[in-house]
């Protein structure tokens, strides 16, 4: 466990580098907050989170008077936790106008940034704030302004006194990627944004169970099947009387990973909740969400592959195995240099997601822009968390025998990546929804135009592997749209496409990339996943591994 005091953003070249041609001149302004967020991320967070999950939260269904009041108790490390996070900015970032200057322009990238390096100490908690985000997010767009005045402030708090957070409760116990099969009834109301309706059903997996302002997709009464006949609702925790609005939290579920917060299931009884979109625009609208989730859970993906670098590297340069550092063993180092040439690939690749949500939300972005962000972004959610699983199970192995032990931090940081792959949309229907994307849209026209002129800004080798790997990846998607029945393939038609964005990303000057190192890492993750030949003709180096993943 890495012990001595540093900050994960001044030892992270890559993401200051990214931070500032993001937010441009608002850059010197963040740089204070990115800093904090670093240095309490990657000390005291990193002690929080190892203690919040050994000590997670508790379901208190009544008071000592037999009074329903199904409130979650959390450990104190929890709370420490959301002063972190929360008091941090990382939701404030987008919305709150303190924070104006800081922003600039790129809210999301301030908002991202700062919980890239949160998530490094404690991912679970980060599904909590992302879950913030997409309720403050929806309501600025869709809500009536009563509803934004009441809710947005508070979702935007660094204060914790006056601090909402929110939540999405979508899946139920017959569909969950298959949101069509939702069940539970809004009764009430004529389809009048901001009316109040009496919500009635169940939900299965609730993450933030205990959220104040809460999405909601209800079927109203006597609306069609499938998801166009789907509202989505402002569930409220709370009344404005102060009194407990009539839903019931069952229990919290005993998960895997992702412990120190609570996922739980509910039962709704008549709860208030009031309306953002009837049938039609419902489903498209947590849509909405939907992709800023899947954003956020690309983030989180990369900031536990950092945690894995960062874990797997202090211990190879301190541990000595039959007479040298670990570090030096050919084997190891090249393992090392493998996990740290993904990760900067998809630091920069996640960040290119970022920009484009910016300039789309700013509404200067053309509609080639819009496209390839919506084409790009189930494939980040896939794609990284896929790695993320991998980068973290290699991190556990470097540290051996201790990497397996609760009282060191990788067996969290693994159990919690198990999650990444699934949370927002599992690796087949992500990929069944690029497909989606790519039918609809012409995604794999920006996808193609993306990749063709960021190659132009790599090295002559680069361009020449990807030139080939194209030409192929684009001969198969005309084999795939001629065969019916080749839903089978997609996912390696997938595979070389992100692999080919990702890479070509790092080697784009035009977006602050292409640096020596940049291209290193390039270079080595497109000869791990399409090797020319079965042995690698290039030797890693101690030092590659260093700058890889430090400068």
């Amino acid at each position: 466990m890495t012990t001595r005091k540093q900050s994960w953003f001044e030892s992270d070249a890559a993401l200051k580098r990214v931070m500032s041609a993001q937010l441009g001149a608002a850059f010197e302004k963040a740089k204070p907050r990115l800093d904090k967020m670093g240095d309490g991320a990657a000390n005291e967070g990193a002690r929080w989170a190892q203690e919040a999950d050994h000590n997670g939260p508790r379901l208190v269904n009544f008071d000592h008077t037999g009074a329903r009041i199904d409130e979650i108790d959390y450990h104190h490390s929890y709370k420490a936790l959301q002063q972190l996070g929360y008091g941090g900015g990382i939701v404030a970032a987008t919305y709150n106008p303190a924070l104006a200057a800081e922003r600039g322009t790129a809210g999301k990238a301030l908002t991202m940034g700062l919980g890239y390096l949160f998530a490094q100490a404690e991912a679970g908690m980060f599904c909590p704030v992302c879950m913030t985000d997409g309720a403050a997010r929806l309501l600025v767009k869709h809500g009536t302004k009563t509803l934004q005045e009441r809710f947005v402030p508070r979702l935007s708090s660094t204060d914790l006194s006056t601090l909402y957070t929110g939540a999405m409760f979508l899946t139920e116990k017959a569909g969950g990627s298959d949101v069509g099969q939702v069940a539970t009834v809004a009764k009430g109301g004529n389809g009048t944004p901001g009316e109040t309706v009496k919500l009635f059903g169940d939900k299965w997996f609730c993450s933030n169970v205990d959220a104040d302002v809460i999405m909601i997709l209800a079927r109203p009464e006597g609306a069609g099947p499938g998801t166009r006949g789907l509202g989505l609702y402002v569930l409220p925790r709370t009344l404005e009387n102060g009194q407990r609005n009539a839903f019931r939290i069952d229990r919290i579920k005993d998960k895997l990973g992702e412990r120190s917060f609570p996922t739980g299931e509910v039962t709704l009884e008549g709860a208030e909740a009031y309306l953002l979109g009837g049938p039609g625009q419902g489903f498209h609208q947590m849509a909405e969400m939907l992709n800023l989730s899947r954003l956020y859970n690309a983030i989180a993906s990369v900031g536990v592959m950092r945690r894995s670098v960062v874990e797997a590297l202090d211990w190879a340069e301190q541990r000595v195995a039959f007479g040298k550092k670990v570090i030096e063993h050919p084997l190891l180092t090249e393992t090392l240099l493998d996990m740290a040439s993904e990760q900067r690939l998809a630091l920069l690749w996640a960040f290119r997601g970022v920009k484009l949500m910016d300039t789309v939300d700013a509404g200067g972005g053309s509609e080639q822009e819009r496209r390839t962000l919506r084409m790009l972004t189930p494939l980040l959610k896939y794609v990284l968390g896929k790695w993320a699983v991998r980068v973290a199970s290699e991190g556990v192995e470097v540290l051996a025998g201790n990497g397996y032990i609760e009282d060191w931090p990788m067996a969290r940081v693994l159990r919690d990546a198990q999650v990444l792959p699934i949370w927002e949309g599992t690796t087949n229907i992500l990929v069944l929804d690029a497909f989606r994307a790519l039918r609809k849209e012409g995604g794999h026209e920006v996808l193609f135009a993306e990749v063709e002129k960021f190659a132009a800004e790599a090295p002559a080798d680069v361009q020449s592997r990807v030139s080939a790997l194209l030409d192929e990846a684009k001969h198969a998607l005309v084999e795939l749209s001629q065969d019916p029945k080749a839903e089978h393939a997609f996912r390696d038609w997938t595979d070389r496409a992100a692999l080919l964005w990702a890479v070509t990303t790092a080697c784009a000057k035009s977006l602050g990339n292409g640096s020596d190192t940049d291209v290193r890492a390039a270079r080595r993750v497109l000869a791990r996943h399409a090797p020319v030949g079965l042995l690698r003709k290039d030797r890693a180096t101690v030092d590659d591994v260093r700058a890889v993943a430090f400068r």
